[in-house]
């Protein structure tokens, strides 16, 4: 039985918010905001905890990519099946500092699907405020034709 998107969605969220897996992603807790499969699009929303704002108070850049490439990545695997492979390329600049308190919800969109790479594009904002906090692109490595 093939399974839908929000179906892949759903698993991918049970597996990445297990109490007893001890790794970043599942430490940010992602929850669902929005899943829209009609425009490839996906909404996944993370909460700003003390533990990861830097020494100036604001949300650690390697938090706000590791949120988007988790998205981006996410939203590959689950509109393009056999393209959940390794992100190859990210770029992400980022605009405006994010505090404790807020939540990151970085919405994620598909601009094309090959044979051997999909390309993504996100948008993190905070939950608060609807302020862009950082925009980014990403390549996606379809897993399984890495020998292509």
């Amino acid at each position: 039985m093939k399974l839908t998107p929000r179906q892949l969605l759903d698993l991918y969220l049970e597996g990445r918010n297990q109490p007893n897996i001890h790794r970043i992603y599942t430490m940010m807790a992602p929850h669902l905001v929005s899943i829209d499969e009609e425009k490839q699009s996906l909404i996944l929303g993370f909460p700003i905890r003390d533990w990861q704002l830097n020494d100036m108070g604001n949300l650690h850049g390697g938090m706000i990519f590791t949120a988007m490439d988790s998205t981006m990545g996410t939203l590959a695997g689950i509109f393009a099946p056999g393209h959940a492979g390794p992100t190859i390329q990210l770029s992400i600049d980022y605009v405006s500092p994010m505090t404790a308190g807020d939540e990151l919800q970085v919405e994620a969109i598909i601009d094309y699907t090959g044979h051997r790479v999909t390309q993504t594009r996100g948008i993190g904002r905070s939950a608060k405020t609807g302020k862009i906090i950082a925009s980014s692109h990403a390549s996606f490595l379809s897993q399984g034709r890495m020998e292509d």
